[in-house]
């Protein structure tokens, strides 16, 4: 597929940049920090990065350095990041990320520090949270067309997917408990943490992709819609309940983490999709797009083959189970956010959309009986 076709459906699914009001914004955010008693009051000039405020699929944000007053202490270096209301997924509450976020980084993983949540959206009228800005190699969401992993070389590319695999290793060896809880024991509705899983994900694949189209593309969506819940189906009757839930980042691509200079993962981000679920389910999501982002990019050499992830990963936490169901979950997961976002797509990038089902598509038949490549 064509570079530029690629990255165009990239900004058209991800919002590309917000626009807005840089000096009203900056002047509530000095209001909000002004108003947290660990900063004395003693924030003055708020400096937005020129280029660095943009809109993912669900969730804005701000990139922005504040100066502190009467102190000669360098500037502040945070992130907000805020609600968009709604814009992609239905069920999203950007609360219990802060939690997640401040209880991972308490714990030593490699996640940024939650700092202050703006549950009133004092900022940008949605709840908004602050945190500490990682000095690292930003991600792109087109990681085999720009981005860090295109600034290497091969070695260095197969270098640092497998440290993403050995990451999620980390995130899954720790205990869910005391982070969410009330969120996570309530997401998806009732039933096993599985069940209301694949439940949450099929409510948000049903709001998205209507069962009869209305148009040109009405087969088209049909398809993937029929697609998709036979296997929500398979996934329901394969399930392994009898497994204590593990904490599951629910969007693991390769897009979500942030290197340092020598290629170690020195951040995980976007924790919106946390969930109670199976770690190695997000491995297969990590590995599914992997083979999607190459799809959508030139040849590219020094990607892992799937076996050297799965090693890397195994080594790392020490053991893989349930890899068959986990395996489906996870792609099935990846399909259904894909496609939702691909529905996005304007009528001349109706290729990219077509191109991607067929590949997801084929790869979903060759785990669950009963779909025709």
């Amino acid at each position: 597929m064509v570079d530029d076709s690629a990255l165009a459906a990239s900004r058209a699914i991800t919002g590309a940049t917000q626009g807005g009001n840089d000096e009203k914004v900056a002047e509530r955010l000095r209001a909000f920090l002004n108003r947290q008693a660990a900063l004395g009051g003693n924030i003055g000039a708020i400096r937005i990065d020129a280029g660095r405020r943009s809109a993912g699929a669900s969730s804005g944000t701000i990139l922005f350095d504040a100066d502190i007053e009467g102190e000669n202490q360098p500037p502040l270096r945070l992130v907000f990041r805020y609600d968009l209301g709604g814009a992609f997924f239905s069920q999203y509450s950007l609360p219990p990320q802060f939690a997640i976020m401040h209880g991972l980084h308490a714990r030593g993983l490699p996640v940024p520090k939650a700092l202050w949540l703006d549950a009133d959206g004092a900022v940008n009228g949605k709840p908004g949270l602050f945190m500490e800005r990682i000095e690292g190699i930003a991600p792109s969401t087109m990681p085999f067309n720009e981005g860090p992993y295109m600034a290497v070389d091969a070695a260095g590319r197969h270098a640092m997917l497998l440290e993403a695999a050995r990451t999620l290793a980390r995130i899954h060896a720790t205990s869910p408990d005391g982070l969410a809880d009330a969120h996570f024991a309530q997401r998806g509705g009732d039933g096993s943490y599985l069940d209301r899983e694949i439940g949450w994900t099929l409510t948000e694949l049903r709001r998205t992709i209507p069962p009869a189209a209305q148009d040109a593309k009405a087969d088209f969506y049909r398809d993937i819609r029929e697609t998709l819940e036979s296997v929500a189906d398979w996934l329901t009757a394969h399930a392994p309940r009898h497994r204590a839930p593990e904490l599951a980042h629910g969007d693991a691509n390769i897009s979500n983490f942030m290197y340092g200079e020598d290629g170690r993962v020195v951040a995980l981000l976007d924790w919106e999709l946390a969930h109670h679920g199976v770690g190695e389910a997000d491995l297969a999501y990590q590995i599914a797009g992997i083979a999607h982002f190459a799809l959508l990019a030139p040849p590219v050499d020094g990607i892992p083959t799937p076996d050297e992830m799965i090693a890397a990963y195994r080594h790392a936490r020490g053991k893989l189970d349930d890899w068959a169901f986990a395996h489906v979950l996870g792609e099935w997961r990846l399909a259904v956010f894909a496609a939702m976002g691909m529905s996005r797509l304007p009528p001349e990038l109706e290729d990219v959309e077509r191109t991607y089902w067929t590949a997801t598509r084929k790869r979903l038949a060759a785990l669950v009986p009963g779909i025709g490549a």
